[in-house]
């Protein structure tokens, strides 16, 4: 039994690796999204030890993006630091710019 989980832990592996050699990135980017919603603050996701608030934020091209941020908690209307990545299909994704952050917090 114990076999069978190794294999398919083993064909997702592969699986991922396919589709990310399928869809490779394009581009890298830096951009800002502006916090349209903080939902909560004090949290401590996935047991990382430190506090952190849950936004929504809206990037560039209006999509709503949902962030874990360390502090400090910003304040709607806020404009936090992302980066953005573009792949071959067209796909985005946005996540915080940590070192922005760390250096400027909120803007």
């Amino acid at each position: 039994m114990r076999g069978m989980g190794a294999a398919a832990a083993l064909l997702v592996a592969i699986v991922a690796m396919m589709l990310l050699r399928c869809n490779p990135m394009v581009g890298r980017q830096p951009v800002t999204g502006t916090v349209i919603t903080v939902e909560a603050d004090g949290l401590q996701p996935h047991g990382t030890g430190g506090m952190q608030s849950r936004v929504v934020v809206s990037t560039p091209d209006s999509v709503q993006v949902r962030l874990f941020l360390p502090p400090p908690v910003p304040e709607i209307g806020d404009v936090i630091p992302l980066i953005e990545e573009q792949y071959e299909n067209g796909d985005k994704l946005y996540f915080l710019d940590i070192q922005r952050w760390k250096m400027d917090g909120p803007v």
